[in-house]
């Protein structure tokens, strides 16, 4: 097995990456990290129960989930990062269930141990290469930035295997820093303490939370983390449209008013998953 080695052309910089023989190199650097599940099982779903992916230490159970959304948590990509996918893994839907060692992270199993499964399984074959494409340039408004800086001590850092502290009202003691996100039909809030830039960018790079498709670039060049409550309404153009429906704010708009921040179109760099084969699991 042989990992494809970095190319340079001019100003382009494609990276090729063999992600079993990656795993491979990590199981013998990383200590004795699992890079593969215990058991698992992939079955068809005929449309049965909702969409749904749970993932506890040692556990991971995905009800009624498209292959392509599994390449997408296991890989860390969104939906427009995704090059070359055959039509069925966004149209077929499967249950998997998988267990290994109960101190196996959340990260290992929805990370490298996915990725294992989906090469074990699916047969799949891909590489990342880097490609100019279409994105969003998160800027600041001179003279119009709301943003407000966390007190210290007000979060504390997320870990995503741990639990927050718990008061005796049932609410976290100290919140987690970083971004919460909740949705009731079109309308979308992203709020948090201790919230980076680049955390907000990241987010609003994410497919299930904004209709942008496209990744957003982090060019404030500020730092440090801030208290956010933002409050949009996705496709807001659409709604006036829509009976009963009043027109809400848009992304754009709410970034603007709100944060004192603003979206700028551009091109460049973004990397993408080629997927170069994939099959349809055998029954098991």
């Amino acid at each position: 097995m042989s990992i494809h080695v970095s190319i340079q052309s001019g100003a382009r910089r494609l990276r090729f990456v063999c992600f079993a023989a990656a795993l491979l190199v990590c199981g013998a650097v990383c200590g004795h990290a699992q890079t593969s599940f215990d058991v698992a099982s992939v079955r068809p779903n005929n449309g049965e129960g909702r969409s749904l992916l749970e993932a506890t230490p040692g556990r991971l159970a995905a009800t009624n989930i498209s292959v392509q959304r599994l390449l997408l948590i296991a890989f860390g990509i969104q939906d427009f990062q995704m090059v070359d996918a055959p039509s069925w893994t966004a149209s077929e839907h499967y249950d998997v269930t998988a267990k290994a060692s109960g101190d196996t992270t959340v990260n290992q199993m929805e990370g490298p141990m996915l990725q294992a499964l989906l090469q074990e399984r699916f047969g799949l074959k891909a590489h990342r290469e880097i490609k100019v494409l279409p994105r969003y340039e998160l800027r600041t408004i001179k003279g119009a930035l709301k943003l407000h800086r966390s007190v210290e001590g007000s979060c504390k850092p997320y870990v995503k295997d741990a639990q927050p502290d718990m008061a005796s009202n049932g609410k976290p003691a100290v919140p987690f820093c970083g971004l919460h996100r909740t949705e009731e039909g079109p309308s979308r809030r992203l709020e948090g303490k201790g919230v980076t830039i680049a955390d907000l960018a990241a987010s609003l790079s994410h497919s299930y939370n904004t209709d942008l498709n496209s990744v957003v670039v982090d060019l404030t060049g500020l730092s440090g983390g801030f208290d956010m409550n933002l409050q949009w309404t996705n496709d807001a153009d659409a709604l006036p449209s829509a009976a009963g429906l009043s027109a809400g704010l848009s992304l754009p708009t709410a970034l603007r008013e709100q944060l004192g921040l603003r979206l700028e179109r551009s091109k460049g760099e973004v990397e993408v998953l080629v997927i170069d084969h994939i099959d349809r699991p055998e029954a098991n």
